[in-house]
């Protein structure tokens, strides 16, 4: 088997690069998959967190040729799924990412207008004005973080299937099971992103809203 990435990747094998602790949440975290991602995953303590449990049974071992077969046309299945899916949350951050940017960009120009406030409303405009935009280029960052970073999807090397002496059915229902798990819990990592990109794009649109209140009010 080998790491399968998405057409911005470059170096397949740096994501797997460094094994993270999955034990403690921070592996997890937005931040840690945004901070490998703009680290070119030179800093890269990022995994994806297991959304699939399941675990290869023994009953293979006494599949026939067509269980096998059968398998293998599955796994096939799924994992062109979860290819359509990954296409569809990078779509959705390509969109996203540039409303944050227009958010960000308008809330900061109203900056401009503090200067006919008065006290104390000045300042509470100027701190909602300037934790709003903040909080909107975070949610951008996770946007741009989606589109460019690798995914940890897996292929069968068809290379390597040259070494496995007999019985190549057995051998890729084998990988095709093993890969539609890693292809899951990518696809719930990189979707759950997604909405907390949202979430803070939103709020900061929010926060920003009620500085600009504040200023014509």
């Amino acid at each position: 088997m080998s790491p399968d990435t998405d057409p911005g990747s470059t170096d397949p094998t740096a994501p797997a690069a460094r094994a993270p602790n999955r034990s403690r949440w921070w592996t997890h975290h937005h931040a840690t998959f945004v901070l490998a991602v703009f680290t070119r995953y030179r800093i890269n303590l990022y995994g994806d967190r297991k959304a699939h449990r399941g675990s290869l049974g023994d009953g293979i071992e006494s599949w026939s040729d067509d269980d096998r077969q059968l398998a293998i046309e599955e796994g096939r299945r799924q994992l062109d799924e979860q290819r359509v899916q990954l296409q569809y949350l990078t779509r959705r951050a390509s969109a996203l990412l540039p409303v944050g940017l227009a958010v960000t960009a308008f809330l900061l120009t109203a900056l401009d207008d503090l200067g006919m406030l008065v006290q104390p409303a000045r300042t509470i405009a100027r701190v909602l004005l300037l934790l709003g935009p903040a909080m909107t280029i975070w949610g951008t960052l996770v946007m741009g973080a989606l589109i460019a970073g690798r995914a940890s999807f897996m292929k069968t090397d068809a290379l390597q299937l040259t070494h496995e002496s007999a019985d190549l059915r057995e051998h890729l229902a084998r990988d095709y099971a093993e890969n539609v798990g890693v292809g899951e819990n990518t696809n719930v990592a990189r979707l759950t992103h997604l909405g907390t990109g949202v979430v803070w794009i939103v709020i900061g649109a929010i926060v920003g809203a009620a500085g600009l209140l504040v200023i014509h009010w």
